[in-house]
């Protein structure tokens, strides 16, 4: 059943973070209507790599009951009303005030149905000068300052997956949770008024804080951590290994331990992190002096005895066939499709993608005549 069976969630949505949103809260056994427009959700049509749909699509709206509308037309807004006097969640990623102008406000909503829990997801918010601007994921990435600490160095780069966009999700599922605990005491719901630019802004806190506190604008570092020593990728005989240290402890044992040089960690260049990162050039090449006579294999086990932790700078091929890989089956067209299980989803259900208006004539009977 899940921890949220009895909760009806309508969502115009399209793109990643709101049906990111309302796929936790399908798992969470929230029944979604998802509201589309003709046409479709334009992520529909991003591929047609699984089954001849779209990977995003089918990883993002498993479990979900598809409703074609047109918000303009006066029959259709009529059943848009009625569900969400009914609607425990209403969720929408138009741009700002495009609900609004269709007579969906908040203010107009909370009247009909006082327990409402309205999330309204958008680029920069709904109010200030950025507000009316597009802000796809990669867009939000370089305005947030995202790219700019990311890549080689002197070499921003974008972020390979959508991760303003599934941040975003994320942070509107755990606020929907929040409100509706909230609702149980007082009885009332809110408006949550979430944006991809805040969100990216607080997962920098710390570049920001570095530049603000300390001066320095951090930049890409490649595949090393830009604040810690050693902490990246290093080269063994037959090719990289990721090495991370946290805390000078560890430090002494991969000195000692694993290179074999107890000296090494009271050289001046390395006695403390802050110098490390500074000379990490001369760092590396100490480190690989050894390493580089050893395959990873054999690293791994030298690893191991100095409990120092370590990894593969794996592809998508080597996670595909990785031992802690989990992974469940949706239905896709008909067929079933593997995608990567979410953390703690232990359910053994298997969720059908909706077509384009499949629920449609069951919802408007549902909701419209009854």
């Amino acid at each position: 059943m899940g921890a949220l069976s009895h909760t009806l969630v309508v969502s115009i949505e399209q793109a990643v973070a709101a049906p990111y949103c309302t796929r936790l809260l399908a798992e969470a056994g929230a029944r979604i209507i998802k509201v589309e427009r003709p046409g479709g959700d334009f992520a529909r049509h991003y591929d047609a790599i699984v089954n001849g749909e779209s990977a995003y699509f089918i990883w993002l709206n498993s479990g979900k009951e598809s409703l074609l509308l047109d918000a303009k037309d006066d029959h259709d807004k009529q059943l848009l009303a009625s569900m969400l006097a009914k609607a425990d969640v209403f969720i929408q990623n138009l741009r700002p005030g495009a609900v609004e102008s269709l007579g969906f406000s908040y203010e107009s909503l909370k009247k009909i149905n006082p327990r409402l829990i309205m999330c309204s997801i958008s680029g920069y918010g709904s109010e200030g000068s950025y507000a009316d601007k597009k802000a796809y994921d990669f867009l939000v990435q370089g305005e947030s300052g995202l790219c700019s600490i990311t890549g080689a160095p002197g070499e921003p780069a974008r972020v390979g997956i959508s991760v303003c966009d599934i941040s975003t999700g994320l942070t509107a599922y755990s606020e929907i949770l929040r409100a509706l605990l909230e609702r149980n005491h007082s009885g009332v719901g809110e408006h949550l008024d979430i944006s991809l630019f805040d969100v990216m802004a607080e997962w920098m806190s710390v570049p920001l804080v570095v530049y603000k506190n300390g001066g320095k604008l951090l930049s890409g570092t490649g595949l090393d951590h830009s604040q810690i020593a050693p902490y990246g990728v290093h080269q063994a005989a037959d090719g990289p290994f990721i090495i991370a240290v946290q805390h000078e402890g560890e430090w002494r044992n991969l000195c000692s331990v694993v290179l074999g040089d107890e000296a090494l960690a009271d050289d001046p260049r390395f006695a403390s992190n802050v110098v490390r990162v500074e000379n990490r050039v001369a760092l590396t090449e100490a480190i690989e002096n050894f390493t580089r006579q050893y395959t990873r294999a054999e690293i791994a086990e030298k690893m191991e005895a100095g409990g120092i932790a370590y990894g593969n700078l794996n592809n998508c091929r080597d996670v595909w066939d990785h031992p802690a890989l989990k992974t469940k089956e949706v239905i896709s067209g008909g067929k079933t499709a593997e995608f990567v299980r979410r953390v703690c989803d232990t359910s053994t259900t298997v969720r059908a993608i909706p077509s384009l208006g499949e629920h449609s004539e069951k919802i408007r009977a549902e909701f419209l005549h009854a």
